[in-house]
C-alpha cells in the first residue's frame, strides 16, 4: 500500500474535518466511528488499486517479456491494462 496506516488515518481526520466543519454531513454516528468508517473506504480503495497494479503488471511481463521496464512502450501498456482491469472490476479511480 502506498500510504501508511498513519497517514490514512490523518486523511481520514482531514476529511472528517471538512465535512463537518463546512456542514456537508450531519452524523447520527460518533465521530470517533465516522472517521473510522473513512480510514476503511481509504485502505480498501488502495487495496483495490494495489492489486490492480500487481495484476497489470503480471500480465504485461507474461505477455510482453520483451518490453524493458519503466521504458514507454512498458507505462503504456501498463496503464491499458489497468484501465482494463479496473473497468472490469466497476473501479473508476484511474
Amino acid at each position: 500500500m502506498r500510504l501508511t496506516e498513519e497517514r490514512i488515518a490523518v486523511l481520514a481526520r482531514e476529511i472528517c474535518d471538512r465535512l463537518l466543519d463546512d456542514e456537508l454531513v450531519d452524523l447520527e454516528i460518533d465521530e470517533a466511528d465516522f472517521r473510522f468508517l473513512i480510514e476503511g473506504v481509504i485502505a480498501r480503495d488502495l487495496k483495490i488499486e494495489d492489486e490492480i497494479d500487481e495484476e497489470a503488471t503480471a500480465f504485461v511481463r507474461k505477455a510482453k517479456p520483451n518490453l524493458e521496464e519503466g521504458s514507454t512502450e512498458w507505462q503504456v501498456e501498463i496503464e491499458r491494462k489497468k484501465e482494463d482491469l479496473a473497468a472490469a472490476r466497476g473501479y473508476t479511480a484511474y
